[in-house]
């Protein structure tokens, strides 16, 4: 499922299981033995695209491990991929986004879009019972024309001077 070595670390998947649904397996995320949190893989099936959430618990910010994380995840995701990751153990992005902070304002957002992710929604009130908790879906995009274009829509709703340099710069490197 997903594997890897982050800062020396290594990551894998465990207790893989198959649900009802043909494309989506569930399993844990592990790094280093570790918990990150509960994963969902969806490959992807006719119009839905490919996508992967994972139940995280923010660790890894503390190690300076997030954005390689996300980075990975980003990789293994093809263009139009999204990516899931829940807040509610995140006591800063949660405390930001119920003050009225954009997702990209946030230690989460700005991890996710260094890793490469450009366009963000807030799924604080998920739709149904199968969503889950509050989480940020992140869409890897499918060209840089795009990816400009949403970075200049984030830079015009960021407030912090953090995300605003951030985004500032990457718009300067041609970079998602």
């Amino acid at each position: 499922m997903i594997e890897g070595v982050i800062g020396g670390k290594k990551l894998r998947s465990v207790n893989v299981t198959q649900t009802h649904i043909a494309e989506l397996k569930a399993f844990e995320l592990l790094l280093d033995e570790r918990p990150l949190g509960k994963c969902n893989y969806f490959t992807g099936r006719g119009y839905y695209p490919p996508w992967i959430e994972v139940d995280y618990d923010p660790w890894p910010r503390e190690q300076g491990l997030e954005v390689e994380l996300f980075k990975l995840i980003y990789d293994l995701l093809p263009d139009n991929g999204r990516f899931f990751v829940t807040y509610y153990r995140d006591n800063n992005t949660f405390n930001a986004i119920m003050k009225g902070f954009s997702v990209a304002d946030t230690e989460l957002g700005r991890s996710l879009l260094r890793a490469g992710f450009t366009w963000f929604k807030n799924w604080y009130f998920p739709e149904g019972g199968n969503e889950g908790g509050m989480k940020i879906q992140a869409n890897k995009t499918l060209d840089q024309e795009t990816r400009r274009r949403q970075l200049s829509e984030l830079l015009a709703e960021v407030k912090t001077p953090e995300s605003n340099g951030l985004i500032v710069e990457l718009l300067a490197q041609g970079k998602s």
